[in-house]
């Protein structure tokens, strides 16, 4: 059982456009076939995001990687997640600290929040650069994956 239901996405934020992206995927420059990497990470196409929720509600909170290649994790603060649905397939409640969506991928968990209203809990997507394959002279200092990471999780 559950008071409210809640819906988040997490995606990956390309700064270019796809035709060049494209074409650089595609080209003898890239002879691995690496990922392009992304600039950015969203959260609800976002990156600054605040969830309003009640204290000692459970919430089922539904969560989307809509990103085009980045894989991401997501945590709440504070809190366990019971997991009770992936891809779109009831499944046994397995309890969570963290999850891990791949692209396209599908949970859904119940969240239940503490009592106490007197602190704000953030809760974090956190683009997962690892899955990358770029070439060894590729480095991440345009990635910006703590942006979005961290926002509030307010009790109100």
């Amino acid at each position: 059982m559950y008071d409210e239901e809640l819906i988040l996405t997490v995606s990956d934020w390309y700064h270019d456009r796809m035709p060049g992206l494209l074409s650089w995927f595609m080209s003898k420059v890239n002879p691995t076939g690496a990922e392009p990497v992304p600039q950015s990470a969203l959260l609800n196409d976002s990156q600054n995001v605040t969830l309003s929720v009640q204290p000692g509600k459970t919430y089922l909170v539904r969560v989307i990687n809509m990103g085009a290649f980045a894989s991401q994790y997501m945590w709440f603060e504070g809190h366990n997640m019971t997991i009770v649905e992936v891809d779109g397939v009831y499944t046994q409640p397995q309890p969570a600290s963290m999850i891990y969506l791949s692209s396209a991928q599908r949970y859904s968990f119940l969240l239940t929040t503490h009592d106490d209203a007197s602190a704000n809990f953030p809760f974090v997507a956190s683009m997962d650069l690892v899955s990358f394959n770029p070439p060894s002279s590729f480095s991440y200092p345009h990635v910006n994956t703590s942006r979005t990471s961290l926002t509030n999780f307010q009790k109100t």
